[in-house]
């Protein structure tokens, strides 16, 4: 299963879904999973959580991995000239 994930929402909405495919509760699951309700109440509602290694295990037990897309790279743009400057001076 695949999904865009651009937000805290996102990510929330996505975790929900597998829930719900899983015919779990938000206690059966976080019961299953070491955690609180609450932790997946807030989850699933798109509050925003701390990424650090509890958050990362979470959706690993879930089977939800993250990856990263970087758009190309655009050209900086020319930075004006100072005043003076030499090499700006021709």
């Amino acid at each position: 299963m695949h999904a865009s994930i651009r937000s805290a929402a996102d990510l929330g909405a996505f975790v929900r879904r597998i829930r719900l495919q899983n015919n779990l509760t938000q206690g059966e699951l976080a019961r299953a999973l070491g955690s609180s309700q609450r932790y997946v109440s807030e989850l699933e509602a798109g509050k925003p959580k701390r990424a650090d290694d509890n958050y990362f295990d979470f959706l690993a037990k879930l089977g939800i991995g993250l990856t990263a897309e970087a758009a190309e790279a655009n050209p900086a743009p020319e930075r004006p000239s100072k005043a003076g400057d030499v090499s700006s001076a021709r």
